[in-house]
């Protein structure tokens, strides 16, 4: 088996990129990403990547393919990936760039593990995310935007207020207000405006293959109250809390247009109680929590994407145990289970 394995900031997303103290945070994390997905994928099948040189990416692929700066970036992919059987792809979803990803590489042929149009349309879009599971009536920050304003009383209620681009990746470019009317004045075409939720803030994977589904261990995530600025994860969750985030997670995804497939990250909010629960936002893509996931459970999660590995996930840490930072160092603070 033949796999290619797209990540789009090490694969020639930041040629020409000018604001390179905006873009080291997603280096780090695509690199990270890419090293662990890739070090998974060898272990039952050869894994062709493309890299470009400048950043001096350490990756083990079978084959690496020099990205070329005088071509477009699509292109080039497409060519890698042409003659392997299936595709995955690693991309922010900023200016559809996910989905242009994706679409590229349907159209030339290649199959990629990943999200229906319709999924990935509505989870790289806040806006749109926040209304589908407002009306499906699951829990969610209220929130307005330029183009819909029919919950400015409800977040007006609000202690304070977060603003972030509807096509945000991570937690770049996200501001915080205390107060209502600086926010809103704030608020730009483009943006969505919304309650900040009290509580934990928690992080859960989706696995979809052609005939699989299952959720992934919960895991806690590292993020400054002032700056919402992450710096890493730590897990797994306690019992109690992983049957929250699950129920949480799996009425998002059930809300969701057809189909979810590959890895899906779900941000939530984990309140005193389960009714204070809450949706954030929706990944439609890996996030960076995989590398401290792959280290707490038994098994290859990459392999379950082809259905190679199937039935329970089953940890082998112990509950907050394992830590990790965006750039994908991983520390234990217990020894793990056999």
């Amino acid at each position: 088996m033949k796999i290619f394995v797209g990540e789009y900031v090490c694969g020639g997303g930041l040629v020409g990129a000018t604001d390179e103290a905006g873009l080291d945070d997603l280096r780090s994390e695509g690199e990270a990403m890419l090293r662990a997905l890739v070090a998974d994928v060898s272990q039952f099948a050869e894994t062709t990547v493309v890299l470009d040189n400048q950043l001096n990416v350490d990756c083990n692929a079978t084959t690496i393919v020099e990205f070329d700066h005088a071509k477009p970036l699509w292109a080039q992919w497409a060519e890698a990936a042409r003659g392997c059987d299936a595709a995955l792809v690693i991309a922010p979803e900023v200016d559809g760039l996910l989905a242009k990803g994706v679409a590229v590489l349907r159209s030339a042929g290649c199959e990629v593990i990943a999200g229906s149009g319709d999924f990935l349309r509505v989870a790289s879009d806040k806006l749109l995310t926040a209304q589908l599971l407002h009306r499906a009536g699951v829990a969610h920050p209220p929130y307005i935007a330029t183009e819909d304003e029919r919950m400015i009383g409800v977040l007006a209620d609000s202690s304070r207020f977060v603003i972030k681009p509807r096509d945000g990746c991570g937690t770049q470019e996200i501001q915080t207000f205390d107060d209502f009317r600086e926010a809103r004045k704030t608020l730009a075409s483009g943006s969505i405006m919304q309650g900040w939720m009290e509580g934990r803030s928690i992080s859960i994977s989706y696995l979809a293959s052609g005939n699989y589904q299952t959720f992934l261990p919960a895991v806690g995530q590292s993020i400054s109250k002032h700056h919402c600025h992450y710096s890493g994860g730590c897990g797994p969750l306690d019992d109690e809390s992983q049957r929250r985030a699950t129920a949480m997670a799996s009425r998002a995804i059930a809300a969701m247009p057809p189909t979810a497939r590959g890895f899906i990250g779900l941000d939530l909010i984990l309140g005193e109680e389960p009714s204070q629960d809450c949706v954030i936002e929706i990944n439609p893509r890996l996030t960076t929590s995989y590398v401290g996931l792959r280290e707490m459970i038994h098994g290859n999660l990459a392999a379950r994407l082809f259905d190679l590995e199937t039935g329970p996930v089953r940890c082998k840490a112990m509950v907050d145990t394992v830590r990790w930072t965006p750039d994908g160092k991983v520390y234990f603070d217990a020894p793990l289970l056999t």
